[in-house]
Formats: structure tokens, C-alpha cells, sequence
């Protein structure tokens, strides 16, 4: 218990943020990260040369895999409630490095130009809110 009186469900507030337009492209941006590395994933998987159940089991394992590993450096590292977040410059190194991985690996799988506007567009997006 503090000495100063305030009960422990009194957590000091921050006024709110104004929610910018490029807030809402980097959003959009995040959505865009987790489709696309969903459908990447299936592309490789459905792929491949294998006998007929296997593409299809491999595709949708790895269009669930790729963003749930996506999101959990996002929830772990770069979330703005996450309870590591990492401060700045190292989030932003870490986002660049997620939008260009995800980029090169759509760009990979035929979705030339998803690819390079996802790395460009989400990098320049959080580039631009780094000082959130």
C-alpha cells in the first residue's frame, strides 16, 4: 500500500491522443502485415509437390503460423500496452525489419508489388510515428 493515500485501482491517467491520419495508415498497415504474411504462407505451402492432402495442410498451417508469430513480437515488444516494449529507436528497428521480412517474403511468392508497398508504406507509416 502507498502512503499517499490513493487507492491501488487509481493509476495516474494520460489525457488522450489525438488519433492522427498517419495513426490510421500504420494500422492499416499492421492489418495489411498480418493478411499478407497469412497469404504468403499458404502460397508456399499449397506449393509444393507433395501428395494431394499435404499442400493443403501445410498451406493452412503455415497461413496460421507466419502472423501468429507476427503477432507475438508485436504483443510482446511493440504493442503500446505491451509490458516490454521496447523504446525507441530499437521499436522502430524491430518494425522496419518486420515490414521488409514480410515485403520480401510476399514479394517471394509472386505478390511483387503487395510486397513492396507493404515494406515501403509500413515502414515509412512507423517511421513517421515513432514518437508514439
Amino acid at each position: 500500500m502507498s502512503g499517499d493515500g490513493a487507492r491501488p485501482d487509481q493509476r495516474a491517467t494520460r489525457p488522450p491522443q489525438r488519433v492522427r491520419a498517419v495513426d490510421v495508415v500504420a494500422f492499416g498497415c499492421e492489418v495489411a502485415l498480418l493478411v499478407l504474411v497469412a497469404v504468403a504462407g499458404w502460397r508456399v505451402g499449397a506449393g509444393t509437390d507433395a501428395p494431394a492432402p499435404l499442400p493443403t495442410v501445410l498451406g493452412v498451417a503455415l497461413a496460421v503460423a507466419l502472423p501468429a508469430a507476427v503477432v507475438v513480437v508485436w504483443a510482446r515488444w511493440l504493442a503500446p500496452t505491451a509490458a516490454h516494449r521496447l523504446p525507441q529507436p530499437r521499436r522502430l528497428d524491430v518494425q522496419v525489419v518486420l515490414f521488409v521480412t514480410a515485403g520480401l517474403t510476399v514479394a517471394g511468392v509472386g505478390l511483387v508489388w503487395w510486397g513492396v508497398g507493404l515494406a515501403l508504406v509500413g515502414t515509412t507509416a512507423f517511421a513517421l510515428t515513432r514518437d508514439r
